[in-house]
This record gives structure tokens, sequence and C-alpha cells, in this order.
């Protein structure tokens, strides 16, 4: 990953039709010159289902409000950086993947991009991961605090 860029993991628990999303979601923060750090909630609701050869998923929202980092100061920050007041879920508009690679459409703090991405799917769980930079989301002055 690059200067200050963030990986969504997204965890669905899927079956032949549908599921509801079960797991949760973690971003990967990788800061420059140095540092990282991950922030994770569970509160995530929408599906996933299998699609012919491959996997989608369509409307799924993810609380932002509830975003843990394991520091009490880092999460305050996270969130203030989120804007979640104003912008309390980001949003997987819509994704489709096929052979362990797939797009999405997403939407943090009221900006949609198109994203690509990586899954893997093992058992009845599929992991999907999104890089998506900073500035892309006008999100700036992010650095490493120790």
């Amino acid at each position: 990953m690059g200067k200050n860029q963030i990986s969504l993991l997204i965890l669905f628990l899927i079956s032949p039709l549908i599921a509801l999303a079960d797991g949760g979601v973690v971003v990967d923060v990788k800061l420059s010159p140095a540092g990282s750090f991950k922030a994770e909630t569970s509160k995530v609701q929408g599906h996933a289902y299998k699609k012919g050869n491959g996997v989608a998923a369509e409307n799924v929202l993810i609380d932002l409000k509830s975003i843990k980092t394991g520091i009490g100061l880092r999460d305050k920050h996270t969130k203030e950086r989120l804007m979640v007041d104003k912008f309390p879920h980001a949003k997987l508009i819509k994704a489709e993947g096929q052979g362990g690679k797939g797009t999405a459409t997403i939407e943090i703090k009221g900006i949609k991009q198109e994203v690509s991405g990586t899954y893997k799917i093992q058992g009845n769980m599929l992991q999907a991961s999104f890089p998506v930079n900073l500035s892309n989301l006008d999100i700036k002055d992010v650095r490493y605090m120790g």
C-alpha cells in the first residue's frame, strides 16, 4: 500500500443464496513515513451472495460511530476525520467479483469512489479487501503520533 492508505477488509458469511454480513469490518490504516493501526467494527448491515461463478454484495452499511482502534484518543481522532456526526455510515453500494478479484463502489464521507480489490472464500466466509487512498476521501493531515 502507498502513502497514507487504508484497506477495507469486509467479512461476510455467505450461503448459496444470501446471508447477512457477519464478522465485521477491519480497516488497516498505513501511515507514512511510519506507523499503522487497525480500526474495527462488527456493526455491519448488508448482504453478500454467490452470483454465478462469483460473488456480489449490495447496500452494505458500516457503522463508523462504532469504530474502535484500541486507543480511546485515536478513536476520537479517527471519528473526527471521518466526520461521523455528519456521515455515520460508510457504504458498500455495489461489489462484484470473480476469480478472487473484484470491483466495488463505496461511499465514505459522502464521497463515492470506484475501487478494485481482492477476495477469498474459506468455507462459508467471504473476505474482501479494497485499498483506498485517504486523499481521495479528503482526509488530510494524518500522521503517526506514536
